[in-house]
């Protein structure tokens, strides 16, 4: 099986919060932060890994 390798130049980190409710003029409270691995090279590498094939990251 031949390997797909990604080029990241600029990788970043993705943030998410999880908040019980949104609300317009009020503060938001967040329960959990999950930080991953984002930018477009290290997007694509994990879709590769998720459909069964050998892939290789290479970042700057």
């Amino acid at each position: 099986m031949k390997t797909i390798a990604t080029l990241t130049m600029n990788p970043a980190i993705d943030v998410a919060y999880e908040a019980d409710r949104v609300m317009h003029t009020h503060k938001i409270r967040s329960r959990h932060e999950r930080y991953d691995p984002g930018g477009g090279g290290i997007n694509v590498a994990r879709v590769v890994a998720r459909l069964g094939l050998k892939q290789r990251l290479v970042h700057d």
